[in-house]
């Protein structure tokens, strides 16, 4: 049987344009995921999405991070706001990055939310 913690929240991002990073690292133990949820607040009329790539590291402080995302996808700009989910499993310790996904709009905030849970 799965067993979730509890729900943690990042510290929102705003004013979106070039790619920002969530302050927070989620770090994972072997046999642990992580379901996250990333939610986007488009402009009003609005051309991009937004673009969120997933990083990984093996460090425990001076973090080098993966220099390509091992994960990357869209939250369209039909719904405001929108949200996306995904489960991350088999990495050390990995942190999340949104940016519009083309030239012409800025995302006024950007929030995420996460459980680690033993499946």
């Amino acid at each position: 049987m799965a067993t979730w913690g509890t729900k943690q929240t990042a510290t929102q991002l705003a004013t979106i344009t070039t790619e920002q990073f969530f302050a927070q690292v989620i770090a994972l133990l072997p046999g642990e995921v992580a379901h996250v949820q990333i939610e986007a607040n488009p402009p009003v009329t609005p051309t991009d999405h937004l673009a969120v790539s997933l990083y990984g590291t093996l460090d425990d402080a001076a973090y080098r991070w993966d220099d390509f995302p091992f994960q990357t996808f869209l939250i369209s700009n039909t719904i405001d706001p929108g949200a996306r989910s995904v489960v991350v499993r088999d990495r050390y310790k990995f942190r999340v990055g949104v940016k519009r996904s083309g030239t012409t709009d800025t995302f006024a905030t950007a929030d995420m939310w996460w459980k680690i849970g033993t499946p």
